[in-house]
């Protein structure tokens, strides 16, 4: 009768070590699997990030100075961060004429605190609203800013006294201050244009979105859009997120560098080549470096090296947050063709297909403007 065995207990802790070494094997494969996985997958969110965001700001910033005088393209808030040595700032303004947006205006009163439109407001405007008259062949214009807003459709615009600074400067509500000569006087025809100026204000402000008191904040890039809010310290609107540091540098046409002193007195004509080199009308192109962070926190880096990030950033609640996130910066130059301007856009083609000879080079009649000027 043969005899059955079993295992030995050597055999059994030997199977059992096997059994252990191989489960622990694949679970460290599995888990620095899944932890590259995440890795990657933040490194892409913040590369998406970055990429999205620049390719915003390079196509606004390629429209800055469009319709309005090259002085005034850029502003420089009392905020803004601006170092000698290195032209630097982590905040970038500038402005732009609504290529889409055309109104119409009848005759202007000097003194008055209201525009009368000759046809129905092509789109809804909200208070603080910059817009821009300009009398026909554009021989002379000024600004104003509404005081309260206007509906799509409306007939009047209510329009704010002087406060000294742009857009107010030249104030037409004061019967004592500057005048176009296109105001109180039959324009034989021809229509006073009534233009949007639209704001981009781009800065990096960091928001705690988890709502837990002591974790650090995540950083957004946001814009304002000059408006009056009902929040003065708001930061407008949050157009991209993990940004967390952005450099602004403005260059000439010599590709030197220039560091605006926005003091410096306006050129007159406001579109002569300004004297001064550091006058911001001289601003030919701007270099706008940026730097996001990953969309996850990589726990595979040292905490030293997480802490580093370029120095431009100027921002010490960004230096100093935790690590755990890795960073990546993207550079780019934009040429702001628009600060060479010569003259004044005025629009003489038809955004309406149903006119007859609509952006054929005919002067429309109803005033819109086609392919932005």
């Amino acid at each position: 009768m043969r005899r059955q065995r079993g295992f030995t207990i050597i055999e059994l802790l030997v199977g059992t070590a096997v059994t252990f070494v191989t489960v622990l094997a694949v679970s460290a494969a599995f888990l620095g699997y899944t932890q590259s996985f995440y890795t990657q997958a933040g490194i892409r969110g913040g590369q998406a990030s970055l990429r999205q965001t620049h390719q915003m700001v390079v196509r606004n910033l390629r429209m800055a100075g469009y319709g309005i005088e090259p002085y005034l393209a850029f502003d420089f808030p009392a905020d803004w961060y601006d170092n000698a040595a290195t032209n630097r700032s982590d905040r970038l303004v500038f402005r732009m004429r609504d290529p889409a947006f055309n109104a119409v205006a009848s005759n202007i009163i000097k003194g008055t605190t209201t525009i009368n439109l000759a046809k129905g407001l092509p789109a809804s405007l909200r208070r603080g609203q910059i817009i821009q008259l300009v009398c026909p062949g554009a021989l002379e214009w000024t600004y104003a800013r509404l005081s309260a807003p206007a509906a799509k459709g409306d007939l009047m615009l209510q329009i704010g006294s002087g406060t000294d600074i742009f857009p107010n400067v030249k104030d037409f509500t004061n019967v004592n201050n500057f005048e176009p000569s296109c105001f109180n006087t039959a324009s034989g025809g021809l229509s006073i244009h009534v233009f949007k100026i639209d704001v981009y204000d781009y800065s990096i402000q960091l928001i705690d979105d988890d709502g837990i008191p002591g974790t650090p904040g995540r950083p957004y890039l946001f814009r304002r859009h000059g408006l009056e809010e009902k929040d003065a310290n708001a930061f407008g609107e949050p157009v991209a997120e993990d940004i967390e540091a952005m450099r602004v540098t403005f260059v000439r046409a010599d590709g030197t560098t220039l560091t605006p002193i926005p003091t410096l007195p306006a050129p007159d004509p406001p579109y002569s080549i300004p004297l001064d080199a550091n006058n911001p009308a001289n601003i030919r192109a701007v270099r706008v470096a940026l730097v996001a962070r990953t969309s996850t926190r990589d726990s595979g880096i040292s905490p030293g090296f997480m802490n580093r990030i370029p120095a431009f950033a100027g921002r010490p609640e960004i230096l100093n947050a935790p690590y755990g996130f890795r960073r990546i910066l993207s550079e780019m130059t934009v040429q702001v063709r628009n600060m060479r301007s010569s003259e004044m856009p005025i629009p003489v083609y038809s955004l309406d297909s149903t006119t007859v000879n609509a952006c054929k080079g005919v002067l429309p009649s109803d005033d819109f403007n086609c392919a932005g000027g």
